[in-house]
């Protein structure tokens, strides 16, 4: 994992600099960022790396909400064929940021699925507005990216043929042999 100094694309904003009320930062990726980001999660290329973020600070300022939009284009490659894939992403995110410290008393910690996500930890030294909004584009980022021109043979990725299917195919199934190996009582 990258320490904080070694983020590719690095937007610290100082904790004193949040103010009580809301506040609208842009940020935007150099080219350089772009591909050193491009690097870390395997894409062939990403441009256009912008986001706006909406500051507003919630519950006498313990609580900092920030909503944002991040716009970008990547190319990645096909899961089938690695030919380039190109997508536009426009998407919106929240997150909670707390400037209380936790309560570590060492007691069990009980993880509750259906409960909302806890609030990020403010650092001391600010808050990584860049790094955020790089993790937000991991996440946005198409898992299985498919060219047009490539296909799964069958159209079912998730049930194998029988094998009835497959002898009438002509094909002759690999487990074939071992149905003759079989004992027979």
């Amino acid at each position: 994992m990258k320490t904080q100094s070694e983020n590719e694309f690095s937007r610290r904003y100082p904790v004193d600099k949040i103010q009580a009320r809301t506040q609208v930062l842009k940020l935007k990726a150099k080219p350089e960022e772009c591909q050193a980001i491009a690097q870390r999660f395997d894409l062939i290329e990403l441009h256009n790396l912008t986001a706006t973020l909406e500051l507003d600070p919630k519950g006498k300022g313990s609580l900092l909400d920030v909503r944002g939009s991040l716009k970008a284009k990547v190319v990645q490659s096909c899961i089938f064929t690695a030919e380039p894939v190109s997508s536009s992403l426009d998407e919106t995110f929240d997150i909670l940021y707390s400037f209380d410290p936790v309560d570590d008393a060492g007691d069990e910690i009980l993880i509750d699925m259906d409960a909302e996500e806890p609030p990020e930890m403010v650092d001391p030294q600010g808050i990584d507005f860049g790094e955020a909004v790089v993790q937000q584009l991991a996440v946005m980022l198409n898992p299985y990216p498919k060219s047009p021109d490539s296909s799964w043979e069958g159209d079912s990725v998730d049930e194998a043929p029988d094998e009835e299917e497959v002898q009438k195919a002509g094909k002759t199934n690999p487990f074939s042999v071992l149905k003759d190996l079989q004992i027979k009582k």
